[in-house]
């Protein structure tokens, strides 16, 4: 090879110089492995050069490889924009970039029988009857103002009441996941999580809360903002029925959307990797570009939060994780009914 920076081959394969150009764009810490499966690729097809056409077909094998896999593959629209990390959820159905559209435009996410991880008490859920397609998705951190504990024990039970009957008025347009924050995190005190089809439905949902006596109370902390993608939506909404929830926004950082796509894919196959190792993690992603200020939520489901905190410990070890702004703190919250967390805030 030409002896202007380019990497040292095997004999035999010849890289040419717009090959060449291209690997030097490549991260130096996957730069090998990558300048490794080129030559591999020459060789086997008896082409003895790598050129630039042998990187896209090597990214082409790799989505052909995630096809096989049951996930799902970025659009060729999506170089133009700018992309987030997919990760696949650990039971196995990967997610798609947040710049790609939903594999099926124009079409209605596959929907599930409702059976969640937090019911909104006695006789709140629909049971196996609730089918929604889903596609938006909030996270709500509210905080209780201290008076409302000193109220008449008449006025705390009348708010209790009708702040439930609110949120179950919407059972039958938005699905609600309620979550407690109580002694685990000094801003918030009650976690919702919320999916509809309509942004609309969930801001009127949020103002007829809020009008509630209870709601005066009530302190938006935190609100997150996705987007659920097909794949999403079907992993998401199977809930685990697992204890305990971690919700982290994350924003990757201008060099993450100047790599080529099949660096970040290269990147990604690491995360990809480290989540198949801890099944007792349950991650799901949602797509917020364009809705809120971060690129994606990562949202961690598990029964042991000893599990969450190993998760979190060996996904900062990850070479994704030089391209996340470290800024952004998440949130962990135990899956409670609706009547226990009012019942838990005093009164």
């Amino acid at each position: 090879m030409p002896e202007t920076g380019a990497p040292d081959s095997e004999k035999g394969v010849v890289w040419t110089e717009d090959a060449q150009a291209l690997l030097k764009k490549v991260p130096f810490f996957i730069r090998k492995n990558v300048e490794k499966e080129a030559e591999e690729y020459a060789r086997q097809n008896s082409s003895g050069k790598v050129d630039a056409g042998v990187i896209a077909r090597i990214k082409s094998l790799k989505t052909d490889r995630l096809e096989e896999s049951g996930a799902p593959v970025e659009s060729s629209q999506a170089e133009s924009a700018p992309a987030s990390p997919s990760l696949p959820s650990s039971s196995g159905s990967g997610n798609k970039r947040t710049s790609s559209p939903p594999e099926t435009p124009g079409e209605e996410p596959q929907t599930t029988s409702r059976s969640a991880s937090a019911k909104l008490g006695e006789g709140d859920s629909p049971g196996s009857s609730f089918s929604l397609s889903r596609d938006f998705s909030s996270f709500s951190l509210f905080r209780l103002d201290p008076a409302w504990r000193k109220l008449h024990p008449t006025e705390i039970g009348h708010g209790k009441r009708e702040f439930h009957e609110i949120v179950k008025s919407y059972s039958n347009q938005i699905a609600v996941y309620s979550y407690c924050l109580v002694g685990l995190h000094g801003s918030g005190d009650l976690l919702l999580w919320r999916t509809g089809t309509s942004l609309e439905v969930l801001q009127e949902m949020t103002g007829k809360m809020l009008s509630t006596f209870f709601g005066r109370y009530l302190l938006t902390e935190k609100n997150y903002m996705g987007y659920l993608t097909q794949q999403n939506s079907r992993s998401l909404f199977t809930p685990s029925k697992s204890r305990f929830i971690h919700v982290k926004p994350v924003v990757m950082t201008r060099e993450w959307h100047q790599l080529a796509p099949f660096i970040r894919e290269v990147i990604e196959q690491e995360s990809r990797d480290i989540a198949s190792r801890y099944p007792g993690v349950r991650l799901t992603t949602m797509a917020s570009y364009g809705l809120d200020e971060s690129d994606y939520v990562m949202i961690l489901e598990s029964d042991s939060p000893e599990l969450l905190v190993q998760f979190n410990d060996a996904f900062q070890g990850a070479q994704i994780y030089r391209y996340i702004d470290d800024s952004q703190r998440g949130i962990t919250a135990i899956s409670r009914s609706m009547s226990d967390i009012l019942d838990l805030l005093g009164g």
